[in-house]
């Protein structure tokens, strides 16, 4: 086996067994491999389905989310609005030509919409591209259907909690190049390993949360910088973000399960920040974002 990140040799199985299959509480019936590179450490899994029939029908978000249902979508997903302005600032999108890969019912979009200059919603879920048609966002099914148009005219690319569910992640950086103009930017999130949690928690968390059927990818940051300059972007960095608190830990820690974050007094403000700043600072966090310049 080769790794298809880096093509390094050296591959280990770090986990056989069953893993979350939707949402929580969902799980294989059949057991998993779960692989890691031991030179650039991503890991993966080869329990491929037909990836563009599954994203581009309503099942991907009905065994997420229970429905594909426009307003539930905004209810989920509007509160990530804030973090994903986080990663990104709010500067980069005024009077830019934008485009949003795996954008669902352009929630983020929505927000986006009131300073760029032209909107591009990437979507294989034909549902939600008729409703971003209405908005009158320009729709496309997967960026290598925009390249035809925007080629070299797009200014800025996000794409957040999209990479690790595309069958080659090397050739959707590739095709973001494609689409942005020289100078152009592409800001793209993935969830990490969550190494504080494996480390405390193990295969429970690994079962229960991390390990995904639809995630067919967990990234590094060595790998997310390989594929990168591979691409050939001019500029590469990568940035660490921790998007659940310490009373989200301690649940963990407590339940065994997700959704079981404590709230108590003894859990103030600074105490949580400087959790979040330490695992951020360390290179620890449950999220990693990068950032690459044409």
């Amino acid at each position: 086996m080769i790794c298809k990140i880096c093509g390094g040799k050296e591959i280990s199985i770090i986990f056989d067994g069953q893993i979350r299959d939707g949402g929580l509480d969902n799980y294989t019936k059949e057991n998993i491999q779960m692989f890691q590179c031991n030179c650039c450490k991503v890991i993966w899994h080869d329990s491929m389905m037909n990836l563009n029939q599954y994203y581009e029908s309503t099942e991907y978000r009905e065994s997420l989310e229970g429905t594909t249902d426009e307003e539930t979508f905004y209810r989920l997903h509007d509160k990530e609005t804030l973090s994903k302005l986080q990663y990104t600032g709010t500067e980069v999108f005024r009077n830019k030509t934008t485009a949003d890969i795996g954008c669902g019912c352009g929630a983020f979009l929505d927000y986006v919409n009131g300073v760029a200059s032209k909107v591009i919603a990437i979507e294989p879920s034909k549902y939600y591209r008729n409703i971003m048609d209405r908005k009158g966002f320009y729709t496309y099914p997967y960026a290598e259907n925009a390249i035809e148009e925007w080629r070299e005219k797009v200014d800025v690319i996000t794409s957040f909690d999209v990479i690790e569910h595309v069958e080659n992640p090397q050739t959707f950086l590739c095709e973001c190049k494609e689409l942005l103009k020289s100078g152009g930017t592409a800001i793209i999130g993935t969830p990490t390993d969550a190494p504080i949690m494996r480390e405390l928690l193990g295969p429970i968390y690994e079962k229960k949360l991390l390990f995904s059927t639809q995630h067919l990818w967990i990234f590094s940051e060595d790998s997310l910088q390989k594929m990168a300059r591979y691409a050939g972007f001019s500029s590469v960095q990568v940035k660490y973000f921790q998007r659940y608190g310490i009373g989200n830990l301690l649940g963990w820690i407590r339940e065994r399960r997700a959704g079981s974050s404590i709230e108590s007094s003894f859990l103030t403000d600074t105490m949580d920040a400087v959790w979040r700043k330490e695992s951020e600072a360390q290179g620890l966090s449950d999220y990693i974002v990068l950032y690459v310049t044409k």
